[in-house]
């Protein structure tokens, strides 16, 4: 079968690879679409992302294939997600509640974990089809199924921050994983929602998906009428950065009110420089958010089912799996302005 191998930034390969085959507890799933994914961008165009080979693809969606001995989660003919490994079940993170930080989730995840293959392929093979595979309803069609990654990313960072109803927020990047946190925010309760991104087109989208503002952050007036908005607490109760890079994480913690928080979203292999003596005085707590839990796929699924999360803003542009590098190298230089692009492994889905 075909497949699209990373051996480093800008170095990937178009190559033919065996089709996998379950064995006992595994589950193959025909790829219908694979979403690339703004963390395959980032591999692709910067070092100190993957120090490893592997297929990528982690944004999946497609048809039970083949289901091995012991299955019983799923059958053959199930549409499905394929989300990371989940909780081992095991380990410290597990066992305390934080199943999306399992010691051994990342490295499992396929298109992510060191010499694994991921959904820039025809097939995959689920070795952990219980945590891993999320039946999609009948309800949700392939092309809303597949933003389940993006669009949880940002609510997992919304539900794990300390927002509350009538709280202001701040939203630094107006991509994917923004426009999910933008949503999901909007849900909390959050009023004086603000959006950051230099793009206009982005600024569009946030603001039709709820945010109430929509500002360049490179624009000096532009962050001064941020100011003016959030004069009730002296800035925003929860500022998030979605952007991945070390300037958005200080327009955060500039526009964070004093006791606030920042939670961190994005991905970057960029140092960001803190210095405590401009912004202990604060008392800013910053905190990171990681990916999802199986939990909140589920209520993700929920939601786009009653119409409570808009997919409809997600611009989706599908290519064949050939593509591929062409269309990393297109996002990676700005060239492609689409929220998401589907490659397509099995045209005939």
């Amino acid at each position: 079968m075909k497949a699209v191998k990373y051996h480093g930034p800008r170095n990937l390969e178009f190559i033919d690879i065996p089709k996998p085959q379950a064995g006992p507890g595994q589950v193959v799933v025909k790829i219908v679409f694979c979403g690339i994914c703004g963390t395959d961008v980032h591999a692709y165009s910067l070092p100190g992302i993957f120090n490893w080979e592997l297929v990528l693809g982690h944004e999946a969606v497609g048809y039970v294939e083949e289901v091995g001995e012991g299955v019983t989660c799923v059958k053959v003919g199930d549409r499905v997600a394929v989300g990371p490994p989940g909780d081992c079940g095991h380990c410290y993170s597990c066992n305390t509640g934080n199943p999306n930080t399992c010691i051994h989730g990342f490295p499992n995840t396929l298109g992510i974990g060191p010499d694994t293959q991921g959904a820039y392929a025809e097939y995959i093979l689920s070795k952990f089809p219980q945590n891993e595979l999320f039946v999609i309803p009948d309800s949700i069609t392939f092309e809303q199924a597949v933003l389940f990654d993006v669009l949880g990313v940002g609510f997992h960072a919304v539900r794990r921050s300390d927002i509350r109803v009538g709280d202001s927020a701040v939203v630094l990047g107006c991509g994917s994983i923004g426009l999910s946190i933008i949503q999901a925010a909007k849900l909390a309760g959050a009023t004086h929602l603000i959006a950051f991104d230099p793009l206009g087109s982005k600024r569009q989208l946030a603001l039709e998906v709820g945010a109430d503002y929509a500002f360049d952050p490179g624009n000096e007036e532009d962050v001064a009428k941020a100011r003016e908005l959030l004069w009730r607490a002296n800035g925003a109760q929860v500022c998030f950065e979605a952007a991945g890079h070390p300037s958005a994480i200080q327009t955060c913690v500039d526009l964070c009110m004093p006791s606030g928080q920042v939670m961190l979203v994005g991905s970057d292999s960029r140092p960001y420089e803190l210095v405590t003596s401009a912004i202990g005085h604060k008392q800013c707590d910053l905190k990171f958010s990681f990916v999802y839990t199986k939990e909140e796929i589920g209520m993700l699924f929920d939601l786009i089912g009653a119409g409570k999360l808009d997919t409809s803003p997600y611009s989706l542009l599908k290519v064949p799996l050939e593509d591929a590098i062409s269309k990393l190298e297109e996002l990676a230089t700005g060239k492609l302005n689409v929220a998401r692009v589907l490659l397509t492994p099995n045209v005939e889905g």
